[in-house]
């Protein structure tokens, strides 16, 4: 009788669907991580912006006004030592901030896109 030998290991098509499943959970993972920076950003923005809305408002009820412009604003923001002088956004880009009367001003985040208004964060033009 001859003795068949057998090696032992695994296949080529359970080494591919082995490979496949990780890939694919490796792809779900990266995804959900993504997500939640992106969620995590846009909480962050809003946070500041009602941080820096606040500072405003408190500022108009000590001296009858708002800031006149974005480098009042960030001035006024290092004197009262303020963590958000630099008025930068999770995306890099700079809060915008405009005045439109001596009592009334929008404070806003672009969200990453100047261009797509849906995405800005606070108190737009737009009423968003």
């Amino acid at each position: 009788m001859e003795k068949t030998s057998r090696k032992s290991g695994f296949t080529l098509v359970e080494l591919m669907t082995v490979i496949a499943i990780m890939a694919l959970l490796s792809a779900l993972v990266l995804g959900l991580a993504g997500n939640a920076q992106k969620t995590a950003a846009r909480k962050r923005a809003a946070s500041e912006v009602e941080q820096l809305s606040s500072f405003v408002t408190d500022y108009l009820a000590e001296y009858g006004r708002v800031p006149s412009s974005p480098a009042a604003l960030s001035n006024a923001l290092a004197e009262a030592g303020h963590a958000l002088t630099n008025m930068v956004d999770p995306w890099g880009m700079t809060y915008v901030y405009t005045n439109t009367s001596k009592q009334t001003f929008y404070l806003y985040s672009y969200g990453g896109s100047e261009t797509n208004a849906a995405q800005w964060i606070g108190n737009t033009p737009g009423g968003e």
